[in-house]
Order: C-alpha cells, then structure tokens, then sequence
C-alpha cells in the first residue's frame, strides 16, 4: 500500500493512463503492522458507463489507525470507493500517510 500513498505525479499519471483499458487492475500490496493482515490485493479500475473510477481493498481488513478518517472506514468496509475523479483517488491515496508516521 505503502508505493501508492508516497507515490510520484508521475507514478499516478502512469497508473490513470494504464486504467483507459477499461480493466481492473490489481496489486497485491504489503500492509503496515497497524492492520489485522499482513497483505492485500487493491484494485483500480475506470468505469465505462460514469467515466469515473474505483478502487477496491480486500474486504475484512481491519486497521487500528482508520478512526481519525471516516472514508477509509467505509473503504475497509465495503471494499469499495467511487471517485469521480482521478485526482480525487490520488488526493485519497496521500491521505493515508498517516499509516506509515
């Protein structure tokens, strides 16, 4: 997870420009020790019918540190997150830096 949250401009722009495919895209991804599990798979996909975009986490993840932000709860929870906007995904993202101080 940590690759997505300090990721670079120019990381994001390569993964926006590899979801024009219209495909999900998974990683499997190392969590921090604040998590209930050490690993997980996140997807990102564009979605053809809105021209938004989802991110998907494994579900039943749980995290010791998700109090202090609300929609990474829903997120852990519904595995699910709908943006309709890229930039929101990776404002989002960065958000979460608060898992690796």
């Amino acid at each position: 997870m940590r690759e997505f949250v300090v990721g670079t401009d120019e990381q994001f722009q390569m993964l926006k420009d590899s979801l024009a495919d219209n495909r999900c895209h998974v990683f499997r991804c190392v969590l921090p020790s604040s998590f209930n599990m050490t690993n997980c798979r996140i997807g990102f996909e564009k979605e053809e019918t809105t021209n938004g975009y989802v991110i998907y986490i494994d579900k039943g993840l749980a995290c010791n540190s998700a109090g202090t932000f609300p929609l990474f709860n829903d997120w852990l929870r519904e595995g699910t997150l709908r943006f309709m906007d890229f930039n929101d995904i990776k404002s989002f993202l960065k958000k979460l830096g608060f898992l690796y101080k």
